[in-house]
């Protein structure tokens, strides 16, 4: 049908729209065929090609010129309309669906019906968002005709796993307090006041067990349910010196007076034993608890308890042996015999016998230490000098601070460490002798246990080939032909995956073995100075300061003894 009445009349015919120009017209040219497009309800069709309006008008022209012509009218397809077009798109794991949209041109504009045919026809029943469809719709009429656009119209619902049973600490571990010098009113510090112990007194809570969830579903877009694990349960288990509360299953509390400390899914807590010295009138001390010396423990004395051990003074040529922590809120104080000494000039690789000695089988702190032995479990703390130690830390060491804050000493004696530690000066400027014993950190629990599983795997394989062996050895009796060969093929065939299986454990042996042999860098830090005389050493390697340095850094990397400036 007609547009207009105009000269120049635009008509649709199938999907095709034609120009329809009345011969008579005269000054026709392309602007004048474009506008009228342009004003037309055709103007967002596709024209035929970049030249349409040049080319009907050369063309129109040389119609008009033929006086033989009896049309009165010139026709010329100049344009497509296209309608819509609609495409969805379904991820890889289901869980999303993007409608791909390529905008009309003059044809018919998207409709809610189209999107929810073309998702329908794709399988997509659900998570379809309905106001998404209506802003695709909007945005579709706004566009460009003929640009695509895209839109996510659906989208499913995760699997959510439940939460395993986890344990919530209701008071501070006692053997993991933090010991830190307390601020008075006034603003100031105190360093000798650490904090007060931690104490529970009988019936207070201590742990409490959060029980698993269970999992919730999810569901694809089409539909298809994901799914969900439930959350695993955990036992929780009451150490020495608590219960389960009377009122409530899921709460541990103390049944006496005492330290707390925690394991992952239990509480215990320790009795505390409170003397005021350790000496020849209370003779050594041997505690199944903690121990609290408000005191000093004096000259030949020894204590041992299996909790912590606090002593508010100091420790004087003493022995101390805590299966917790040790907290030494003054100095440890031990000497060296003439013997020893000779000795050790004579040889520096000597450990000479200390008349000091702390073992901790958790950590250890101190404000200062000299001539003693001291051995821990974890992390070392040192406030202010280690004079002449011999000190065995399988945790961090920090002396006087941490990395670059550290401001402490470590003058003289040996050092034996798998871990990082930081000081302010290593060595002194008399060069004396200040060794470094670095070892490789131990692996992890997981991977011993991940290394055990592989050497149980590689015995049952070994175990299954002897058998296969003997089995095809006992073929060989057997009488009926077929019976034999059918045998004989399982058993080959089981051989065959078993070595298989066997390679693949081999190889899994060979990357953990390499694995293992990596090691993270162990970092000892000299935050404000290091001397002549420091040494360090790993296995029969070894790196000596010659000269005296600014804030450095000593390293154990690839197994290799490196040194850099302290950045």
């Amino acid at each position: 049908m007609a547009e207009s009445d105009k000269a120049i009349q635009f008509e649709r015919s199938g999907d095709d729209v034609y120009v329809s120009i009345l011969k008579s017209t005269d000054g026709i040219d392309a602007g004048k065929i474009k506008t009228a497009f342009e004003m037309s309800r055709f103007a967002d069709a596709l024209l035929v090609n970049d030249n349409a309006f040049n080319q009907i008008a050369n063309n129109f022209i040389q119609w008009q010129g033929k006086e033989h012509s009896s049309s009165s009218h010139y026709n010329e397809r100049v344009a497509t309309l296209e309608d819509a077009q609609l495409y969805v798109v379904i991820s890889d794991d289901h869980m999303t669906a993007t409608i791909s949209c390529d905008a009309a041109r003059g044809g018919e504009p998207i409709k809610r019906q189209d999107i929810l045919e073309a998702l329908k026809a794709a399988g997509v029943v659900a998570g379809i968002k309905r106001k998404m469809v209506d802003k695709v719709i909007s945005h579709s009429l706004k566009v460009e005709p003929g640009s695509n656009f895209e839109a996510t119209i659906a989208r499913g619902v995760t699997a959510k796993n439940g939460d395993n049973a986890w344990f919530e600490r209701l008071v501070d571990d006692a053997r993991q307090r933090v010991l830190q010098p307390q601020e008075r009113e006034d603003g100031t510090v105190d360093m000798r006041d650490l904090g007060e112990q931690i104490t529970v007194l009988e019936g207070d809570p201590l742990l409490r067990k959060h029980p698993p969830t269970r999992g919730r579903q999810g569901t694809t877009v089409k539909g298809d349910v994901i799914e969900a694990i439930d959350g695993e349960d955990a036992e929780m288990i009451p150490g020495e010196g608590t219960r389960i509360a009377d009122d409530d299953p899921m709460l541990i509390v103390a049944e006496r007076t005492g330290m707390p400390w925690f394991t992952h899914n239990s509480a215990n807590v320790d009795d505390v034993l409170t003397l005021k010295t350790v000496d020849v009138s209370t003779g050594h001390v041997k505690f199944k608890g903690s121990v609290i010396v408000t005191g000093n423990v004096t000259e030949g004395m020894r204590v041992e308890c299996t909790g912590d051990i606090t002593v508010a003074g100091y420790v004087d040529s003493a022995q101390l042996y805590a299966g917790g922590s040790i907290t030494v809120r003054k100095g440890c104080i031990g000497h060296i015999s003439s013997e020893d000494e000779e000795r050790l000039q004579a040889d520096e690789a000597y450990i000479p016998h200390l008349s000091s000695k702390m073992d901790a089988g958790a950590s250890i702190w101190c404000a200062y230490a000299q001539y003693a032995f001291l051995e821990c479990k974890q992390s070392l703390t040192i406030d202010r000098q280690l004079t002449h130690c011999h000190v065995k830390c399988t945790g961090e060491a920090f002396i006087g601070g941490q990395d670059t804050n550290a401001r402490g000493k470590v003058i003289g004696g040996t050092f034996e460490t798998c871990a990082n530690v930081s000081a302010g000066q290593l060595g002194a400027r008399a060069g004396t002798l200040t060794r470094f014993l670095l070892s490789v950190p131990p692996p992890t629990p997981s991977d011993l246990q991940a290394l055990t599983d592989l050497y149980r795997q590689l015995r049952v394989t070994t175990h299954s080939l002897k058998r296969i062996k003997l089995g095809l050895q006992r073929c060989n009796s057997l009488a009926n032909n077929e019976q034999q060969k059918s045998l004989k093929q399982s058993l080959r065939t089981a051989a065959h995956n078993e070595l298989n299986h066997m390679r693949s454990v081999q190889n899994d042996l060979k990357v953990m073995r390499a694995s293992l042999k990596n090691h993270p860098t162990l970092r000892i830090v000299a935050a404000k100075e290091v001397f002549p005389g420091v040494q360090l050493e790993h296995e029969r390697k070894k790196l000596r300061m010659k000269e005296h340095r600014g804030g450095t850094l000593l390293l154990l990397k690839d197994h290799e003894l490196r040194m850099d400036i302290l950045r």
